[in-house]
Order: structure tokens, then sequence, then C-alpha cells
């Protein structure tokens, strides 16, 4: 399959908010599919190491549908969700609050939250740098972050299944129920993510400490837990 080149960074905010509002109504579906429903381990996961107590309020930034709001909701916390895409948040089936905007300019007052959790959306952003202050900015001192995002397996056997799967086999699966161009950017915006390094670089730059991240699915996702300083 041949790979179409990722959009330019000027192009890339409208690019993944076109994208994400034309998947929109598949979107759930296909991501079940796409993990074989491990994902929703994984978010739970994240949410219990937020390690939050009953009525602490959580920002979840790139909401989408609505996944990582309804868990935080069932752990009796009190979420609010926030997305680029109209799309994303009319197909949201979380019951709670929501807000659009930009993950670079955040419509919160600061300190308004004392977590947030981020799902799959790292390397659809712009300037990740402003990303990260303004996650520390919405977050009250001592709050806990939770990011969880793709990955490329270590062990030499199990990257080259995960990369026949991620690379050649999701696009046909999204393509056939959704929208053939996002399913092929999907997995080539793994290029966009930056190693672990200069996420924890980023992520102290920015007034977080306590940076964890720990593999799961046998390598293909990860999850990153930090505290605001």
């Amino acid at each position: 399959m041949k790979r179409s080149p990722l959009p330019s960074y000027t192009d890339k905010q409208s690019f993944v908010q076109g994208m994400f509002d034309r998947i929109s109504p598949k979107y759930d579906l296909v991501n079940r599919l796409m993990t074989f429903g491990l994902d929703q381990g994984w978010r739970r996961e994240v949410v219990r190491r937020l390690d939050l107590g009953p009525g602490q309020k959580v920002l979840d930034v790139a909401c989408g549908t609505g996944d990582f709001l309804k868990l935080l909701k069932a752990s009796a916390l009190d979420p609010t969700g926030v997305d680029l895409s109209f799309g994303m948040l009319k197909h949201n089936h979380s019951g709670v609050a929501l807000v659009q905007g930009s993950a670079v300019n955040l419509p919160f007052k600061d300190a308004s939250f004392s977590g947030l959790t981020c799902g799959f959306a790292i390397r659809n952003f712009t300037e990740l740098k402003m990303v990260f202050a303004e996650f520390a900015r919405v977050i009250k001192s001592e709050g806990r972050v939770g990011i969880l995002e793709v990955a490329t397996p270590k062990n030499a056997l199990i990257r080259a299944g995960h990369s026949l799967y991620f690379n050649h086999v999701v696009p046909v699966i999204g393509g056939a129920m959704s929208d053939q161009s996002a399913y092929r950017y999907l997995p080539q915006s793994v290029e966009y993510l930056p190693s672990e390094v200069e996420l924890q670089t980023m992520m102290s730059a920015s007034g977080f400490s306590g940076f964890e991240r720990v593999s799961v699915g046998l390598g293909a996702a990860q999850i990153i837990m930090a505290t605001r300083s």
C-alpha cells in the first residue's frame, strides 16, 4: 500500500479536525476492532493510576466520543471533555459537560482540575510544548495527568507483527468501514510522536514531575503518568 505524505505542520490542525469529523460516526466500532477491545482496559488503568478521590474534577483532552469520560464518571470523578472536532462532540455518548476547543489554548481557567486524561491524541497535536504547558496551566498543584498513546514494540518479532497489522491491516479495516485516507494517516502519524526521553523533557519543562511510562498491549501502546509540580 502506497504511503501518502503526512500533512505539513501548517496544515496539520485543519487536516486532523476534518479527519475526525469524517470518522466520528463509526469511530467507536473501528476502534474496538483495531484494538480487539483492549483499549478499554488500558483506559481503566490510566484512571486507576490517577489516584484521585471522589468528586474531583478531571479534564479529558481530545475526548472524542467519550470513552475516558464514561470511565471517569463511573469512578465517581467529575469529568469534563474538550475536543477540536465538532463531529466527535456530536457523537459523544458520555452525558457529561463538553466544550469545543484546541489543546494549545484550552478554554478553562488556571488550576481548574485535579487531573487530566488524554487518549491516543498526542501525535495529532501541533505545538506539543504548548500543549503540555496548557495541561500544566489548567491542573492544580499536585494534580495528575494520564496519557494513553500508541507505541512501537521493542521486541523484534512482536514489532514485525505489529508493523504488519498496524500499517497494513488497520488501514484496510478502517477503509472498509469508515474513511480510507484517515486510517492510512493514523498509522503513519506515529512519526510525529516524540521519543520517551523527549516527552519527559517537554513535560518536565512544563512543570511536571514523577514521570512514569508503562508499556501495555505487548508494547503496542503506552501509558504516561506525571504529577503537576
